[in-house]
């Protein structure tokens, strides 16, 4: 999932209009090694290795997506959470 937010930018706007506080992503990643009792996010713990590819191929697709939605904007930020973003291999993260 990819939740796209004005995110506030301390002490700079993105563009031609000063009030304008930035732009950021954010990328779940919902897999865990084990689930801590008091999370409510929308997370899994996975018994079977997780097909990361297949996971690239759909976060790429929707970022096309939301991209199209928000034409002209420039992303300043990307934060990553989850579940436990750390478990991504490091290629998966160049990837998104």
């Amino acid at each position: 999932m990819i939740e796209t937010r004005a995110a506030p930018v301390a002490g700079r706007s993105t563009g031609a209009d000063p009030s304008d506080p930035g732009f950021a992503v954010y990328v779940h990643w919902p897999f865990c090694l084990a689930k801590c009792p008091y999370c409510d996010f929308n997370s899994h713990v996975r018994a079977a290795p997780i097909d990361e590819d297949r996971f690239v191929a759909a976060m790429r697709a929707e970022i096309t997506h939301r991209a199209a939605a928000t034409p002209g904007r420039v992303v300043h930020s990307i934060f990553f959470g989850g579940g436990t973003p750390s478990l991504m291999r490091p290629q998966t993260v160049q990837r998104i």
